[in-house]
């Protein structure tokens, strides 16, 4: 889905800074984002990584900006199909929200050095907030370590046999 919501976006609006927004790239996709030659970060799609069903039973879609250090440079909204935002909330307050993610920094998130920020939970709104800031912290976790951003590695993937040690025997 990634193509899609970039499409005819100006690429300023989703990479700050940026010029340019290339063509998505890898499983599941990012998108470099540029200004010139250099490379500043990518932009993902977080239904593309985590589930991001809210409570609608629909994905909400949002398209994440990080840079090549791991810190989210930009969160927006592109989709959604949640009945208080669409009927009782109004939207700015959701964006409000998602506009507090900027400079957050996912690898000293994931060292413990960065302290984890409080949802901003919009009343009438809670489970749809809540499952944005879920998915969102989530994806961009897989993100970094995917493409080892903010000093983070991809997880080792465990191929054989675990060690079960029962305590209680004896």
């Amino acid at each position: 889905e990634l193509p899609r919501f970039l499409a005819g976006m100006d690429p300023e609006v989703v990479f700050p800074g940026a010029d340019r927004i290339a063509e998505p790239e890898g499983t599941p996709p990012v998108a470099p984002a540029f200004r010139g030659k250099e490379q500043l970060g990518y932009v993902f799609l977080t239904s593309d990584y985590v589930n991001t069903t809210g409570y609608s039973g629909k994905p909400i879609h949002q398209l994440v900006a990080i840079d090549l250090k791991g810190v989210i440079r930009k969160v927006l909204l592109v989709e959604h199909h949640e009945p208080i935002i669409l009927v009782g909330i109004p939207e700015k307050r959701i964006i409000a929200v998602l506009d507090n993610y900027k400079g957050l920094d996912i690898g000293a998130l994931v060292r413990g050095e960065a302290e984890n920020k409080k949802v901003d939970v919009v009343s009438g709104a809670t489970v749809t907030v809540m499952v944005m800031d879920n998915t969102i912290l989530r994806s961009a976790i897989k993100v970094a370590r995917a493409h080892r951003l903010g000093g983070l590695a991809p997880e080792a993937r465990h191929t054989g046999p675990r060690a079960v040690i029962n305590a209680g025997a004896g």
